[in-house]
């Protein structure tokens, strides 16, 4: 088992990665002032650290998340330092007082799975879902449920609703492995995509996997087995896709929307999976758009709707300076007709941030937020802003936050989300604090990680 990708890359060069590109995209840029608020910073131990996930909301304003590791003891395969905790942040009962951290589950890195690296969502009762990266009983990943307690200050109840069996004989059809986030869809279902597994092939000893999107039904008695499905296999024919590391969204005809992070013309894509018209028949696969890194490439995070049904997300890699992109997708006018992809931002490298890993997300005025990985004035990543233009120009970038000055976080591998105060919210991987022996990767001791506040 390797580690997901957002550790992984800590350590890949950027070198490595680079592409030629010959394209030159002229985009206004700007720098505001930040107000950002450090409001848990992780210290490794029984908290966890290494938190890389979105944020979840709830009504109170509280907010949950996952850290990829620490909580309790236990080997993971790298470090003994844990092997993830799913936490609750809560404001402070008087204004001025400290947020509290409240950790809900500490993995064990057994039956229980290990690196929680997704997003957690919630049913209408608050119960949470996620996944493990790792773990369970083929050590392909899990899904897991949080059962909210009855009772104030009671703990929550820890189940495995799914293991994850990848491809048992090495090659040919198998259910997935390296799980990511999922989504609910009307019924009470979770639909997901998993980095491996769903169909392998297998040259000189090694096996090489593709992915795919699954569907895990609920049970029809509460408190009954859930059924996992795939609903597509992903392959290297052709120009097919492979390895999706984001999630999968819905529109409101029940169609699914995702990326890859590569295959097609090699630097990923954009898919539509359509649900069949009878029951047990396959859903149906529509590439929508193909990325050649000049306008993109490696999209890692999902993807979101506006209301006239256009698509937007981030690509790790290619644009202008290879630093990458944050696009549009538009529909056809007709049914059948192509989509059209529009490159909104290209970022440049220098000044402003680059590497985006996230996806994007709206205000009321049509504004796009999220985080970059890398770059930004002290090369930690930051937190942006896209403005549209007025009258048919050009999308113009504002840098919210500059990542790294201090104790306020470096190296977002998450996107932000808003809370019922208007400020954005969000986690870094690291920083916080000084580098801690209680917060190793591969060894080599790190900071801790933090969850932020910025009012933009």
């Amino acid at each position: 088992m390797h580690r997901p990708l957002h550790v992984f890359l800590l350590f890949v060069s950027k070198r490595s990665l680079a592409i030629t590109i010959t394209l030159v995209v002229l985009v206004a840029s700007a720098v505001a002032g930040s107000n950002e608020q450090v409001i848990y910073r992780f210290q490794g131990g029984s908290d966890g650290y290494n938190p890389s996930g979105d944020l979840l909301a709830d009504k109170a304003g509280n907010f949950y998340g996952t850290t990829v590791e620490g909580g309790t003891g236990g080997s993971c395969g790298y470090d003994q330092n844990g092997c993830g905790t799913v936490f609750e942040v809560s404001p402070p009962a008087q204004p001025g007082d400290p947020w509290v951290e409240t950790v809900l589950y500490r993995f064990t890195g057994d039956s229980d799975g290990y690196w929680p690296t997704a997003a957690l969502v919630a049913d209408k009762n608050g119960n949470l879902y996620s996944t493990t990266y790792g773990g369970g009983t083929r050590d392909h990943g899990t899904i897991f449920e949080l059962k909210r307690p009855s009772s104030p200050g009671a703990p929550w109840i820890h189940r495995v609703l799914y293991n994850f069996q990848g491809v048992p004989s090495g090659s040919g059809d198998g259910d997935g492995s390296e799980p990511g986030g999922m989504v609910f869809d009307a019924a009470g279902n979770l639909y997901g995509t998993t980095n491996g597994g769903g169909f392998c092939t297998e040259f000189e000893g090694l096996s090489n996997c593709y992915g795919s999107v699954f569907e895990l039904a609920a049970p029809s008695t509460a408190g009954g087995a859930w059924t996992e499905s795939v609903a597509y296999r992903f392959s290297t024919s052709g120009n097919s896709f492979s390895n999706p590391h984001g999630g999968v969204i819905f529109d409101k005809n029940g169609n699914l929307y995702g990326t890859t992070y590569v295959g097609g013309a090699f630097a990923g894509g954009v898919f539509e999976l359509m649900p069949p018209s009878a029951p047990g028949s396959a859903w149906t696969e529509t590439t929508l758009d193909n990325f050649n890194s000049i306008d993109g490439g490696g999209p890692n995070g999902s993807l979101v709707f506006d209301g006239a049904g256009n698509l937007y997300g981030t690509t790790l890699i290619g644009g202008a300076a290879n630093a990458g992109t944050v696009f549009e997708l538009s529909p056809p006018a007709s049914p059948g007709g192509a989509w059209t992809e529009t490159v909104l931002y290209s970022f440049q490298s220098s000044g402003d941030g680059n590497s985006p890993l996230a996806n994007v997300i709206f205000d009321r005025s049509g504004n796009l937020f999220s985080t970059d990985w890398m770059g930004g004035e002290f090369n930690r990543g930051t937190v942006f802003q896209l403005t549209p233009p007025s009258n048919g120009g050009e999308w113009t970038e504002t840098t919210l936050h500059n990542f790294g000055s201090g104790n306020d976080g470096q190296e977002p591998n998450g996107g932000v989300i808003w809370g019922r105060d208007g400020a954005l919210y969000g986690t870094t991987t690291q920083g916080g604090s000084a580098v801690s022996e209680q917060c190793k990767l591969d060894g080599y001791a790190w900071s801790c990680g933090v969850v932020f506040r910025i009012e933009p």
